[in-house]
């Protein structure tokens, strides 16, 4: 063999070589390698199983597992307002495969308690889907009828209403309950319960005057006539109780915006973003997720990447103020 034969034969078998070891690397790489997603997304629910963020949450994964092709599984991690969650999904890599609800208590912990996160830098805001109504409750046989009948009382008899508070002192409830009394002179005492399992009984056996509740752990109540909603939370009466005043109306301008969003850790993809985006929207287009809201008295409410981030921002600025002006913000 000539040396000219000996290279081209060394040439030829460096060449099958290489092809060959493509071919096998070919063959051992997942189909679309570095697509999102290529395996199924982490749900991370800051509620126990059952309650309306879980139902909404698991209504809403079937749909965006079929827009995005992969399944996404609902993980409840609940404790600490929230709190347990939000680091679960701040700790987790910004790949898109841990997301998690957020609300209200995301950016409310960190004014009212030394917490591991930034609120906002911490964060990649994604999507929110829905609002939670709530409104003032009393048991069927109280004797206030009307939101007027609570003023009058509250009025001659300062500082002797005691109403309940989930799922806690300074959240939402209390939020709301104490921006009525500053209105309007009035002094009652918040009693602080975990959450509606809890003040719900306590409500319908006598031991407060009335509770401010999300308006689907109360609505089962109302129907079978064991309570009666005084007046909700809410820019629009409620299609299922149309004679009940919003808050609006009483001429309150409190402000206790609800929104159930979801987030990932800070640093995502663009395209990531995108895609969750896309499917969670998707979802609250279709029947089931829109069946359990309005089942649960609910109502969508569809903020875009950018106005959710917006929105959050500027929530969490107004919070803090409104909790510090009401003496509920942790001390520094």
């Amino acid at each position: 063999m000539n040396p000219s034969q000996s290279t081209d034969l060394w040439t030829r078998r460096r060449v099958l070589s290489v092809a060959t070891g493509l071919t096998a690397a070919s063959l051992a790489a997942p189909a679309f390698a570095g697509s999102f997603p290529d395996h199924p997304i982490r749900l991370v629910v800051g509620n126990p199983p059952g309650g309306i963020n879980d139902q909404i949450m698991r209504a809403a994964a079937v749909d965006a597992g079929k827009k995005l092709g992969q399944p996404v599984i609902v993980f409840n991690k609940p404790g600490a307002a929230g709190v347990v969650s939000f680091l679960t999904v701040r700790n987790a890599p910004p790949d898109g495969y841990t997301i998690g609800v957020v609300g209200p208590p995301l950016w409310r912990q960190p004014v009212l308690e030394d917490v591991d996160y930034d609120p906002i830098k911490d964060f990649t805001f994604i999507v929110n889907i829905a609002e939670t109504i709530f409104g003032l409750v009393v048991r069927t046989e109280s004797p206030f009828k009307t939101w007027a009948d609570v003023v009058a009382y509250g009025r001659a008899n300062p500082g002797k209403i005691s109403f309940g508070a989930p799922p806690g002192p300074n959240q939402t409830s209390h939020i709301l309950a104490e921006g009525i009394a500053r209105k309007d002179n009035l002094q009652w005492v918040p009693v602080g319960y975990k959450g509606s399992a809890e003040s719900i009984p306590a409500l319908l056996g006598g031991y407060i005057a009335f509770s401010v509740e999300p308006i689907v752990s109360v609505s089962s109540l109302v129907r079978a006539g064991k309570a009666r909603i005084l007046a909700v939370a809410s820019p629009n009466k409620l299609k299922s109780w149309p004679d009940v005043p919003t808050f609006k109306d009483l001429g309150y301008t409190v402000n206790v915006d609800s929104p159930t969003g979801l987030a990932g850790p800070a640093h995502m993809a663009p395209d990531t973003v995108r895609a969750l985006h896309d499917a969670f929207k998707f979802a609250l287009e279709q029947p089931t997720l829109l069946g359990v809201l309005d089942q649960s008295d609910q109502v969508p409410r569809y903020m875009g990447t950018q106005d959710f981030t917006n929105y959050v921002i500027r929530a969490a600025k107004e919070q803090r103020e409104l909790l510090i002006n009401y003496g509920m913000a942790k001390k520094a």
